[in-house]
Formats: structure tokens, C-alpha cells, sequence
């Protein structure tokens, strides 16, 4: 089990180690590796919910959600006890793991091509570099970058494709809803 005295570690790079070889991590990622895609909304709910809305979900948004320069952050600040930031770094690295297992579904979008979109977005502010997207990023936007996709690179599920990519539910209707005004 992982100890809550900061002395026991020489950083907080030690204490991350350590931390993911403690059973609360394990259980979690067992529990991660063992959920059905469908699981995946209600997994990430949680998680969010041991991040919490602190300083750490701050840092954690800033860095682009990763969660090494996080923790380093958090340990220098050193006012948030180490069993609560165990939990909030259990539910970044919860978050961390579905993402990345999100990109690996999405084969299309890893292409050399699809990088080439990736970057021109990311350099206009709309996605970050896990292609997630950005908070300003509007609903309407999202809806035109996926058009763009699956145009350019022939995904044929590009509403499934790209809500499952970025959490977010019914972007086919935001097509419909343009068609309809427009």
C-alpha cells in the first residue's frame, strides 16, 4: 500500500510510480480493461468526479491531460494531503487511459493524412495534441470538422467515429439543425 507522508518519497515522479503499482490503481485498471465500450461514459463520469473542479483539475486541464506535470505541480504546491490527490491522480490517469484507448479504436484518424488535419487544427486553436477538443470549440465547429474528416479521409461512421473520440452525444444532430435554419 502506498504511503500519505511526502517524506517516504524523493519526488513526486517516485510517488507516481509507486502509486501506479498500489491495489486502488490496479482494481481501477482491471476494472478499465475489463468494460465494455458502453461502460466508457460512466467510467469517465466517475473519474471526472474524483478530479474534482480544485487545483489540481486547473493544472490537469492546462497541461492537456497529462498527468505527469500535473502530480509534479500538486507535490510542489504541497497543501492537498496525499490520500486526496491519490484519488484525483487515480481519476487522470482513469481518464488518461480511455482516451488512449479511444485513439487506438480510431485508426482512420492516425493516418499521415489524418496528422496533416490534426496539426492545421491544433494550430488554430480548436483541438489539443490528443486531438480532443478544446473547451471554446463549439458544438457547430466540431460538427464541420468531422464533415471535413470523414470527406477527406472516407470514415463512414463519422458521427459515431467522432462523438466516441470526444464524448459528446448526438453531433448528427447539429448537421440537421444547420440544414434546417439554413
Amino acid at each position: 500500500m502506498i504511503s500519505n507522508n511526502r517524506a517516504d518519497y524523493v519526488s513526486a515522479d517516485e510517488w507516481l510510480l509507486a502509486l501506479k503499482q498500489d491495489e486502488l490503481w490496479l482494481s481501477q485498471l482491471q476494472q478499465l480493461q475489463d468494460s465494455t465500450p458502453d461502460d466508457a461514459s460512466t467510467l469517465r463520469d466517475r473519474a471526472f468526479e474524483k478530479i474534482g473542479k480544485g487545483e489540481t483539475y486547473g493544472f490537469w486541464d492546462s497541461y492537456n491531460h497529462k498527468v505527469e506535470p500535473v502530480v509534479r505541480e500538486v507535490w510542489e504546491i504541497a497543501e492537498l494531503s496525499l490520500s486526496k490527490l491519490k484519488i484525483q491522480t487515480i481519476g487522470m490517469l482513469t481518464i488518461e487511459w480511455l482516451e488512449r484507448q479511444t485513439t487506438k479504436k480510431i485508426t482512420n484518424l492516425e493516418t499521415d493524412e489524418a496528422k496533416k488535419y490534426w496539426l492545421r487544427l491544433e494550430e488554430a486553436g480548436f483541438v489539443n495534441d490528443k486531438h480532443k477538443l478544446k473547451q471554446e470549440t463549439t458544438r457547430k465547429q466540431a460538427m464541420y470538422i468531422a464533415e471535413l474528416f470523414a470527406q477527406k479521409l472516407g470514415i463512414k461512421k463519422k458521427w459515431k467515429t467522432f462523438e466516441q473520440l470526444w464524448d459528446i452525444k448526438n453531433l448528427a444532430q447539429e448537421k440537421w439543425d444547420m440544414q434546417e435554419t439554413a
